[in-house]
């Protein structure tokens, strides 16, 4: 079982996530403003606990954004960046891994361009959540 304030902070995440979801679904963009929430919130957690943030994988996405003329968009790596604050390398990687697969999968079997990306993300977040309860 996880201590109370790491169960908080992955509630606050998940609230976030959800949150950018909808967002995400009905707009097609994300809110910087629920990201710098996000990711400041994460520098506090990262004072109080030591954490280490993970910044490449977030660093990588914004390039990749770039590099492909946002065929992935500014807004998912800010995200991803800002997770880095809160999440620790195998857990980002694996949530990346898992929502970027699952999009590619939907996005084939209803062939479309274009899907959104924080819905998956927030999938394999959860997933992730269940996999490194132990």
């Amino acid at each position: 079982m996880f201590p109370l304030h790491v169960t908080m902070g992955k509630l606050w995440i998940l609230g976030h996530l959800l949150y950018l979801s909808a967002e995400d679904i009905q707009e097609q963009q994300i809110s910087l403003l629920v990201i710098l929430e996000l990711g400041g919130t994460g520098i506090v957690y990262t004072i109080m606990t030591g954490h280490v943030p993970q910044l490449l994988p977030g660093i990588m996405l914004l390039w990749t954004g770039f590099a492909s003329r946002e065929q992935i968009g500014y807004g998912d790596g800010w995200l991803i960046l800002a997770l880095g604050m809160w999440l620790g390398t195998v857990e980002l990687l694996w949530m990346l891994l898992l929502g970027m697969g699952f999009g590619t999968i939907c996005a084939c079997c209803f062939r479309r361009r274009e899907l959104p990306l924080v819905p998956f993300l927030t999938v394999a977040y959860v997933i992730v959540w269940c996999l490194f309860q132990s």
